[in-house]
């Protein structure tokens, strides 16, 4: 919050919740730690927009978990130090990506895809790993999620990610979820070239 937010939008502070009280960097506000009652209102509220969706006639869905918003804030022990049903292990930490698919799948009709973006690695280490996105896929594939969208970091504020930038840098996440949960996957990121793009999609 800044005196132009006040000034120019007449916008009061918003009360950020998160998994954990871990600011995204040493000027950023601390955030507060959600309830199990927060959880229960997003997980509920992912199926309620699912449904107004499936009414509105869309095609597809997709969620978006990367790039550090909420559901990869739970997914990451980056960002989730949580010791409830919610944190700690593996299971926990992806327990809300799970419900939130189930919740979809409840609103969403069977022949409309459903795609669930992940950042498939922070780049960090102790961070998300790429063998990590592998298993949460096989989980969200069971829940009826059709396609993994493969982005990668933007979590961990003033820690440096190693990110390998460079052209088409994220397809080999894509390609090693696809092979090793058998879902389709979306290949995202510097790909700039026709021909490029090409040679991915073949």
């Amino acid at each position: 919050m800044t005196a132009e937010d006040l000034t120019e939008r007449r916008e009061a502070p918003w009360i950020a919740i998160a998994p954990s009280a871990e600011p995204y960097g040493a000027d950023w506000p601390v955030p507060q730690v959600m309830t199990l009652s927060d959880i229960a209102m997003v997980v509920r509220a992912f199926g309620d927009a699912a449904a107004r969706a499936a009414a509105a006639g869309f095609d597809v869905l997709e969620v978006y978990a990367g790039h550090g918003f909420l559901l990869h804030q739970f997914y990451s022990p980056i960002a989730n130090r949580r010791t409830d049903a919610y944190g700690g292990d593996f299971d926990g930490r992806i327990r809300i990506c799970i419900e939130v698919a189930a919740a979809i799948r409840n609103h969403w009709p069977e022949d409309r895809p459903l795609f669930f973006r992940v950042s498939a690695t922070d780049w960090l280490d102790g961070g998300w790993t790429i063998e990590d996105t592998v298993a949460l896929a096989r989980r969200l594939k069971a829940e009826g999620v059709d396609l993994i969208d493969c982005t990668s970091g933007a979590i961990g504020g003033p820690r440096k990610a190693r990110m390998p930038l460079g052209i088409g840098f994220q397809v080999p996440l894509a390609a090693a979820v696809r092979q090793g949960a058998d879902i389709a996957t979306m290949a995202v990121g510097l790909i700039l070239d026709a021909r490029f793009a090409d040679d991915v999609v073949r």
